[in-house]
């Protein structure tokens, strides 16, 4: 197993992973995917198995400290002031998970973002998960402020975790 940079030549692979993880359509995700492949490869990573992309982590660095929505939509390249790294997905194929490959993905992260001198990693997730990020690290800061209605009523919150 290796985690590394992506490149386009995963787009495919990437596409698949993340619209099944989030259930979202393979072409409204390709266009995003692109985007980011584009704008910052440098904080979007692969781990790879036998020549296959199980997983990846992915966000851009940004000079606040939540993310906000315009993240989801609007790729841009990082920038070296930049304080923070956010992490807009984290996805492993079903079969893959419960085998620590989340927390590599989570800690290679880490390791590029400090060598890039961010102060700390900031995403959002749903409650359900809460445990999760904090057992690697991260600290529960509070609700969103989405834009973005959640049909189900359930509110995401912003997790940090500081460098």
């Amino acid at each position: 197993m290796i985690i590394r940079r992506v490149t386009i030549d995963d787009l495919e692979e990437v596409v698949n992973l993340e619209s099944a993880a989030f259930k979202m359509t393979k072409e409204q995700t390709r266009n995003d995917m692109v985007g980011r492949i584009e704008n910052y490869p440098d904080t979007f990573l692969v781990v790879q198995e036998d020549g296959k992309v199980i997983g990846h982590i992915f966000g851009p660095a940004f000079n606040k400290r939540y993310i906000e929505d315009e993240l989801y939509f609007n790729n841009h390249p990082n920038q070296k002031d930049d304080r923070y790294q956010m992490i807009l997905s984290l996805a492993v194929l079903p079969a893959y998970r419960k085998q620590g490959i989340a927390t590599k993905l989570i800690e290679a992260l880490v390791q590029v973002a400090k060598k890039q001198k961010r102060r700390a990693i900031s995403l959002t997730c749903l409650p359900k998960l809460i445990k999760f990020y904090k057992k690697r690290g991260f600290h529960n800061e509070g609700k969103t402020s989405d834009d973005i209605p959640d049909p189900t009523g359930v509110t995401s919150v912003n997790m940090v975790r500081t460098l």
